[in-house]
């Protein structure tokens, strides 16, 4: 992933780091699940939604270093 790509799934962990509460989906009566892990809502901190797909915190924590370390790695074999 380019460095640009990177920053920006940065800004966007962050701005799902500032909601304090879930958006509330009345049309859905059950808990949301992470799609990756299966984490429900109720054991992490933030879930971050679409229409068909969530995934938590945890997860996108572990993403971000995964591409962190491509990235690193990218470099390191460009020298």
């Amino acid at each position: 992933m380019n460095p640009q790509a990177m920053q920006e799934a940065m800004i966007m962990m962050e701005k799902s780091r500032k909601y304090d509460e879930l958006i509330a989906f009345p049309e859905r009566d059950y808990e949301l699940r992470c799609s990756f892990c299966g984490k429900g809502q109720s054991k992490v901190d933030r879930m971050v939604t679409a229409k068909n797909v969530c995934i938590c915190n945890e997860c996108i924590e572990i993403c971000t270093e995964i591409i962190a370390e491509d990235d690193h790695g990218r470099f390191n074999t460009k020298e």
